[in-house]
């Protein structure tokens, strides 16, 4: 198949990031905008060694889970890839998506399980957006930058909070605004309990820490830190945390890649009486230590630094009772701490992961070290994009 090939197609599903897969003349093919069980007409756009990219061009058999999208017909945004089929079936999706990972680690279906969030919007949710400016010709646009460097413009996204989308408003009807964003400045629009705060660029670092809500406490971020985009899909996390740290009956908690402190607040919500962290970035860290003692941990110790080269020192001074949380960025662990966990006495490990591959990989390097797999939960954070939060619980 070469590139303006025309084909028809069956879908056979939707793979992680949305796109359907198909096998055409038995070549396989992605096609961005269809739904499993459709029937279309496509085009190539793309060819690769094992596999072609299309595009739509007629649905020919509709799925009953189609529906019209609700964002700019101008084109496909690179957030909203779920956004022609019902939430129900994207979550359908993801929860099948999650299985076929887990499938190589011998992990019953069964055992993974979607987290209902209740009452839980599917638009209008997130707490933080990034926009980029572009000008050229004349012309400036305002809007989500796609891989491959073109430009989504939007003066409203239906995935931000309602506020965020109320001050993005003002700011584009001051006429001073687009005059004085220059050409690839980005603008982070960012709502907290104390309202929505507007940055360009990472003048974010300058700003004082803002103010959340974790458990009906207080909670303190960076304003340009990492912090959960979805109140109820952060909600879910700290529950299945919480949850499983009173059932360990946890006294010892290793808060690893620790960020602002999210889950150690939570172990010490917990009533967990020790609490250790570590956390690269200073500022990050310096605010966990504050939220480590304002949700009431009785004895602490935080370390700034490298997760992957502390961690052999901190979890050999813990008891093999003590319980460890991961919660990486999406490239996952650091073959080194995966290391330092497999040598050490401890017993019990949660990890938290917004990437299935990577997720995927750690704990497969999990089982040589003796640890089994006990739940695997799907939390819906992102709906109608192509990502979501799997929150894992494993003993030795």
């Amino acid at each position: 198949m070469n590139k303006g090939t025309l084909f028809r197609a069956h879908a056979v599903k939707n793979v992680f990031g949305g796109d359907s897969i198909a096998r055409v003349a038995g070549v396989v093919v992605f096609t961005p905008g269809v739904i499993a069980g459709e029937d279309y007409v496509g085009r190539v756009v793309s060819t690769s060694k094992d596999y072609v990219r299309a595009e739509v061009v007629e649905i020919l058999k509709a799925s009953p889970e189609r529906c019209l999208s609700k964002c700019s017909p101008s084109g496909r945004c690179p957030g909203c890839v779920y956004s022609f089929m019902s939430h129900a079936e994207e979550q359908r999706q993801k929860l099948g998506q999650l299985r076929d990972f887990m499938r190589p680690l011998n992990v019953a279906p069964e055992m993974v399980q979607g987290y209902k969030l209740e009452e839980a919007p599917e638009e209008f949710y997130r707490n933080k957006i990034r926009l980029t400016m572009r000008k050229a010709g004349g012309e400036a646009q305002l809007g989500y930058v796609f891989p491959d460097g073109r430009m989504y413009p939007l003066s409203q996204c239906r995935l931000a909070s309602e506020k965020i989308n109320q001050k993005l408003s003002e700011l584009l009807a001051d006429p001073g605004f687009i005059p004085s964003m220059h050409d690839r400045m980005t603008i982070t629009l960012r709502e907290s309990a104390d309202g929505v705060f507007c940055f360009r660029n990472n003048a974010g670092k300058r700003l004082a820490p803002l103010r959340e809500q974790v458990l009906g406490r207080d909670f303190k971020v960076p304003a340009d830190g990492f912090f959960q985009v979805n109140q109820h899909g952060l909600d879910a996390l700290c529950s299945l945390v919480k949850t499983a740290l009173e059932e360990l009956k946890c006294n010892y908690f290793i808060d690893a890649y620790a960020g602002s402190g999210l889950f150690g607040a939570v172990a010490a919500a917990a009533q967990v009486k020790y609490i250790a962290g570590v956390e690269e970035d200073e500022a990050a860290g310096k605010t966990a230590a504050e939220n480590y003692r304002n949700f009431g941990a009785e004895e602490f110790d935080f370390r700034i630094g490298d997760a992957a080269l502390l961690l052999p020192e901190i979890l050999s001074a813990a008891p093999e009772t003590a319980a460890v949380l991961f919660d990486p960025p999406r490239a996952g662990l650091d073959g080194k701490a995966v290391r330092a966990l497999n040598s050490s006495k401890i017993r019990n490990v949660l990890y938290v992961s917004c990437h299935p591959a990577t997720l995927v990989r750690d704990l497969g390097r999990f089982q040589y070290g003796g640890f089994a797999i006990e739940q695997v939960r799907l939390i819906d954070m992102f709906p109608r994009s192509g990502h979501f939060e799997t929150f894992v619980q494993l003993k030795r």
